[in-house]
């Protein structure tokens, strides 16, 4: 009898060790977005994560809670390091607090699939860690061309933005007064209700916002060239992240790496989409004639910015991206 119970106990041992991923069940990341459910942010991570998920043989599932009106904005990056959620995706505007110097993601020129073999991928996790969130990836996107404004009346040189009240917060707080704006502070989602009452003359965001938060109605033109990147970023709590095994972790980053390039077209082609339906409700796009000092402007007002919340952490990340 003893010598049975023996082999019973070696036996059931040996499961557990043989099937670990059985015994546990699938692992369920609670994640968040800073945009809403039909943005192009939050619906191209939602395609690409289910079929993350669809491959990993049952064991990640990804539980999407929603964007602003399940938590708020302000909220999901501390949300993450307390783990009231697991995940977010959001803007540095908002995260900004816990880690310094981030905001020099927003002056970006090197493609998001270069971050592991530049060592970006290696240097935000030093910065994140410590404060108890895994860094996993910034969105791909087209880096140098996301940001646009938009305005009532044509803007054709620096010059005729002098005076103009713009939608503020996070970057363009700095970038705004560069310019010769003056910020107004607001959340995306406000801009269109400030634009119709008068309160701002600017709505800015990325051509994907045009169509998302409906500025055509609003706001006649596009102003060219496009700047700068959206650095949406997509971090873990690290408790969350430690509590999955090596192999799952391992296969979830370089599944968002493998996929980064795609992801990087579905957004081009979004944006492309967002362009064409805005020209069709009437937008048209105008051209600034004096675009180095255009450009200058704003992207001397990202590196101040930065490094004047970090000088060391800035300086050394915008080395890194801003090629």
């Amino acid at each position: 009898m003893k010598r049975t119970l023996t082999m019973i106990a070696s036996l059931l041992l040996l499961m557990s060790v043989a099937i670990p991923a059985i015994a546990q069940g699938p692992i369920t990341i609670n994640y968040v977005t800073f945009v809403p459910r039909m943005h192009a942010i939050a619906k191209v991570y939602a395609e690409d994560l289910k079929t993350i998920a669809d491959k990993s043989g049952g064991r990640l599932v990804f539980n999407y809670r929603g964007g602003p009106e399940s938590m708020k904005v302000p909220a999901q990056g501390m949300g993450v390091k307390t783990g009231a959620v697991d995940m977010t995706i959001i803007s540095p505007d908002f995260y900004e607090q816990m880690v310094k110097g981030m905001d020099a993601l927003s002056g970006s020129t090197l493609p998001v699939t270069r971050h592991r073999e530049t060592g970006v991928y290696d240097y935000l996790n030093s910065l994140f860690n410590p404060i108890g969130i895994q860094f996993l990836m910034v969105t791909p996107m087209t880096q140098g061309d996301k940001f646009h404004f938009y305005t009532k009346k044509p803007i054709n040189k620096v010059a005729d933005f002098k005076g103009l009240s713009l939608a503020g917060t996070g970057i363009f707080d700095d970038i705004g007064p560069a310019l010769g704006m003056v910020p107004v502070a607001m959340e995306m989602g406000e801009q269109y209700t400030a634009m119709e009452r008068g309160v701002i003359n600017v709505c800015r965001g990325g051509l994907d916002s045009v169509m998302a938060y409906k500025f055509f109605e609003v706001a006649k033109y596009i102003v060219k060239p496009g700047w700068g990147t959206a650095p949406a970023s997509m971090f873990m709590n690290l408790e969350k992240w430690k509590s999955m095994p090596k192999d799952l972790q391992d296969y979830l980053i370089t599944s968002l790496y493998a996929m980064a390039p795609a992801m990087e077209k579905k957004h081009d082609a979004l944006d492309q989409a967002a362009l064409k339906a805005a020209l069709g409700n009437g937008m048209q796009v105008v051209e600034i004639g004096d675009k180095d000092l255009f450009l200058k402007n704003i992207y001397d007002a990202l590196y101040r910015r930065g490094v004047r919340s970090s000088p060391e952490n800035a300086d050394k990340l915008w080395k890194m991206v801003h090629r």
